[in-house]
């Protein structure tokens, strides 16, 4: 196999990928991924901010799209999955040539995905947000925004392409980088397009749209130009932009059940909410707040997801399975031990964190209830999602896809309805179902990785 360019090597952030200290190659990975994620959260808040500036409506026009565009973010995030997997196999292997190609199909096929879901999208956009429920005095407003986000999912697929490959490649901080200027550039141009600042029309809701895209295209369009160039390891070349069926097969193969694991648990997302909304509205607010924790809370556990997911790529396709599962287990325990600490402090000051999101006392005493319980869970949800990245990085992307599947539809629902419906523990029994479910599904998936099915490389 061809030998990595030692110049272009020297260039990643995870040198010591298959030779150095685990646990210090995991925080190199980590830290970034959890920094662009917090980048991510930032460009949602930011939007949501401005626009509360110009009414509810404006901010319900926003929101109401929201399910859409996580579908079509699960369906990017989902597919690039593969690019990480096999960019970080074929480099743990040593093998440049295929590195590039692989990165190369990754690229086209993804791409042409794009375009069809965005003449899809577009065309269907009124149509979707009736068949959700979209009040008629925002539709107009919706559409026209949904239509700008979804004539630039090409962008935004793009730049999905360029992390998951440079991810996988090893190098998380130049993705972060990127994301990190992004937020920036949507953060600056928000106000500007939203009201008229300047020589800008005022476009509201259209200009929060089009800060986005453009954000986005600024951010995608420098990552194709670093792949083009070479600048970071994997280089794009022209020769490798025909489609070969081979490779595309094997993306179908592993990215279909990645985006198809993602699209699982938006479905459970929605039918969670159905449950919760019987309630009323002091616990669908209190809900809503105490997922938003929850989502922060995890951020720790994604970064080392992926950093698992590209330990375990690069050593299997080494043939170095047991430092992969050393990897596995190393990420797994430091998850585990930081987010029990952490559920320690949340437990103790539930009621003072509901407060910084909420001052009525209702949301509060139940909001409180919800953080204590979920505070008892919080590191074994840490160890499902790093064994989650752990099956990606290995390829074994329909296991991850089945263990979200019996998470969502096979434990946590079944549970809350149990506990709601039969045993009349009525919104304790959502709280008590999720915890439940947390630790099932974290023991469920420690005892599929035990098994070992995951150890045989992708390539």
């Amino acid at each position: 196999m061809a030998e990595l360019d030692k110049s272009k090597s020297s260039n990643i952030d995870a040198e010591n990928v298959l030779e150095g200290s685990i646990l210090k190659t995991l925080w190199k990975l980590a830290v970034p991924i959890m920094i662009g994620n917090s980048m991510q959260v930032l460009y949602n808040l930011v939007d949501t901010f401005w626009l509360g500036k110009v009414g509810a409506d404006a901010v319900a026009s926003l929101s109401v799209g929201f399910p859409i565009i996580f579908l079509l973010i699960s369906i990017g995030g989902g597919i690039t999955v593969a690019g990480t997997t096999l960019v970080s196999q074929y480099k743990g292997a040593g093998d440049e040539e295929r590195t590039n190609k692989v990165a190369s199909q990754i690229l086209i096929f993804v791409m042409f995905i794009s375009i069809i879901l965005s003449i899809v999208g577009v065309r269907f956009n009124r149509q979707l947000l009736e068949l959700i429920g979209t009040p008629d005095k925002i539709l107009t407003t919706a559409e026209g925004y949904l239509d700008i986000i979804m004539g630039g999912v090409s962008f935004m697929f793009l730049f999905f392409i360029f992390s998951a490959l440079l991810r996988g490649y090893g190098d998380t901080k130049t993705p972060m980088r990127m994301m990190v200027a992004s937020t920036i550039l949507n953060i600056i141009l928000d106000p500007f397009l939203i009201f008229g600042w300047g020589f800008f029309p005022r476009l509201e809701v259209l200009g929060a749209g089009i800060a986005t895209i453009f954000s986005r295209a600024v951010a995608g369009l420098v990552g194709l130009f670093i792949l083009l160039t070479g600048q970071k390891g994997i280089h794009l070349r022209l020769k490798y932009l025909r489609p070969d069926w081979k490779y595309i097969k094997r993306i179908i193969k592993i990215g279909f059940p990645s985006a198809g694991e993602m699209s699982i648990r938006a479905l459970g997302m929605t039918a969670m909410m159905g449950i919760v909304t019987n309630y009323g509205s002091a616990v669908v607010a209190a809900y809503g707040i105490g997922m938003r924790v929850l989502s922060v809370i995890m951020m720790p556990s994604r970064g080392f997801a992926r950093a698992a997911t590209t330990m375990v790529g690069q050593n299997l396709g080494a043939d170095k399975i047991e430092r992969a599962e050393k990897s596995v287990w190393v990420s797994a325990g430091l998850v585990f031990g930081l987010l029990s600490i952490l559920g320690i402090l949340f437990f103790n000051f539930a009621t003072q964190i509901i407060a910084i999101f909420n001052n009525d006392p209702a949301v509060i005493e139940i909001g409180s209830d919800l953080v204590r319980v979920l505070s008892i869970s919080f590191g074994f949800v840490g160890v499902k999602i790093v064994l989650g990245g752990s099956f990606r990085g290995a390829g074994n992307t329909g296991i991850a896809m089945v263990l979200a599947g019996v998470s969502l539809f096979g434990l946590r629902i079944p549970i809350t309805k149990l506990l709601t419906d039969i045993l009349q523990w009525q919104a304790a029994g959502i709280w008590w179902g999720i915890a439940i479910e947390s630790f099932l599904s974290a023991l469920l998936a420690t005892i599929w990785f035990k098994f070992g099915t995951w150890k045989e490389s992708a390539i």
